[in-house]
């Protein structure tokens, strides 16, 4: 038995907001390693609670005109038997 961790990064900002759905890049992680025999175990958001990664964030929003930040994604815990 095997198993794998993936990090999911999601994009913030009005980018994020139009064109990138959660739910879509989870499903497609998951589907991508499904074809690989890899079976979801859990599914964990990646909350940071360091300030200065939250500041730096929110100076890049700021700094793009709020197109464009990086944001909290997901760790998806797979295992293969």
């Amino acid at each position: 038995m095997s198993n794998k961790v993936v990090n999911v990064n999601l994009t913030g900002g009005i980018i994020g907001l139009l064109g990138d759905s959660p739910k879509n890049k989870l499903n497609k992680v998951v589907e991508e390693e499904s074809k690989n025999g890899y079976r979801v175990v859990q599914i964990i958001p990646a909350a940071s609670a360091n300030l200065l990664l939250s500041l730096l964030r929110s100076i890049l929003l700021v700094i793009t005109l709020f197109f464009y930040t990086k944001s909290e994604g997901y760790y998806i815990i797979f295992e293969k038997k």
